[in-house]
């Protein structure tokens, strides 16, 4: 079973990169807005959903 979920970043730059375009991103299963603004990821990074504990990933994906 997948306990955790992967969200794709579309960039133009290199990774890491800082989430300064948006504020948050909803959790996929609950629906709960999770904040990430100016938040920097790369490849594997995570953020925890802290209503119903789920695990998103990201992915950079350069365009």
């Amino acid at each position: 079973m997948v306990d955790f979920s992967i969200l794709e970043v579309a960039t133009i730059s290199n990774a890491p990169i800082k989430l300064n375009f948006v504020d948050y991103i909803n959790c996929p299963v609950c629906d709960f807005e999770i904040d990430v603004k100016d938040k920097e990821v790369d490849n594997g990074s995570t953020v925890c959903c802290e209503n119903c504990e789920h695990t998103i990933k990201f992915d950079i994906v350069k365009v």
